[in-house]
């Protein structure tokens, strides 16, 4: 019995020695016979209604503030100039200024051409001494993202003028042409035709005047005519003013004197209100000539004396032939040149009658009853 069941054992040993099991799996696994996927953990974190950042907007115009006088005056008229660099240079873009203080915008630009890179000089008035430049902002027509600068501060010289002062700064100024007329009783009015090159020709003014205003102004910044016009008392015979050099950095002064005569400013025709003293002297003169030639004539029986004495005699007669009248309209302006910006110095309420001493196309000059002179639209002449 004890063999038997040693033999068993000896039997089932044996046997589960030589047994292998086929459907072991193996310690290593082939990813291609069993693919396990891979997910990334950080959009596993994120989940599915997370929402991309965006990626930074490209720059397309750069802009530089490139040239800023190093002196500046109070009341100056003083070049800023900037450089913009575009990107899309074909497409057009707006510039706009923005803050400021103590500065004032004279020239701007209404259109700029586009350009791969532009450069424009924007001219500025400076009303104080602590100046803050305007930012420019820029942005492309179809587009609202701007670009702008930084703000700059400048520091201006305020000057301290002398008496004759006419408070201009300019880079040159000068003196083309000039008129004295008589203007009412007691007064003489002098008109100056000016050329200003960028000068702050809003603020021009003449020592001692009683009245005085900018007449007409003409030209571009950089050429600029007035013409000026001041009432001065009678006995007054020359005027003096100075103005600012800011490219001398030195005041230069204008020497005026006030003698009345015929002639004219300009293109203005005619500005003397009364026969002056020059006038009178040519009639006297007329006169004693026209007396020698008769003379002349009754001694030697010339023929050429009453030719002589016939011309002076139509010379003569020019003068002393009474001046037309003219009705006027009632609420009518009376200018003091003959140009569409005159001054108005006078209205008339009421129909007026006046001597016509000249006349052009536009306008009629007139001297009213109490001997004051001045324009008028030849519209506002009465028509009967």
């Amino acid at each position: 019995m004890m063999r038997l069941l040693f033999l068993f054992f000896l039997s089932w040993s044996y046997l589960a020695a030589y047994t292998t099991i086929e459907n072991e799996p193996p310690v290593y696994i082939d990813p291609a016979e069993d693919e396990i996927p891979l997910y990334n953990v950080d959009e596993e974190l994120r989940g599915e209604d997370s929402v991309e950042q965006p990626k930074p907007t490209e720059r397309l115009i750069y802009l530089t503030i490139e040239k800023v006088p190093k002196k500046i005056y109070v009341g100056q008229i003083f070049p800023v100039t900037i450089k913009i660099t575009s990107l899309k240079k074909h497409l057009p873009y707006l510039i706009e200024l923005e803050g400021g203080r103590n500065i004032k915008a004279i020239r701007e630009y209404e259109y700029i051409r586009p350009h791969a890179i532009n450069h424009l000089t924007y001219y500025f008035k400076a009303t104080g001494s602590a100046i803050k430049l305007p930012a420019f902002v820029v942005h492309y027509e179809d587009s609202d993202r701007v670009y702008r600068t930084e703000s700059i501060t400048l520091n201006a010289v305020r000057l301290n003028p002398p008496k004759d002062f006419s408070g201009i700064l300019a880079k040159k100024m000068e003196l083309i042409n000039y008129q004295a007329s008589s203007y009412e009783e007691g007064d003489n009015i002098l008109a100056l035709q000016m050329l200003i090159a960028y000068g702050n020709t809003d603020d021009f003014r003449l020592p001692h005047a009683r009245k005085q205003g900018i007449d007409s102004m003409e030209g571009d910044l950089n050429a600029t005519t007035l013409l000026y016009y001041a009432v001065y008392p009678s006995d007054i015979e020359q005027i003096e003013f100075s103005y600012f050099n800011v490219t001398k950095n030195r005041y230069e002064r204008f020497q005026v004197p006030i003698i009345v005569k015929r002639s004219s400013v300009s293109t203005q025709s005619n500005l003397d209100p009364q026969a002056s003293e020059f006038t009178k002297f040519k009639i006297a003169a007329t006169a004693t000539l026209m007396l020698i030639w008769l003379i002349l004539w009754i001694r030697r029986k010339g023929w050429i004396y009453p030719i002589l004495i016939g011309l002076a005699g139509a010379y003569l007669v020019t003068y002393l032939i009474p001046l037309k009248s003219v009705c006027i309209k009632p609420e009518t302006t009376i200018y003091l040149l003959p140009t569409e910006q005159s001054t108005p110095f006078m209205r008339l309420y009421q129909e007026t009658t006046a001597k016509e001493m000249n006349h052009n196309s536009r306008y009629t000059k007139i001297q009213l009853p109490n001997n004051r002179i001045g324009w008028v639209k030849n519209e506002d002449l009465c028509s009967y």
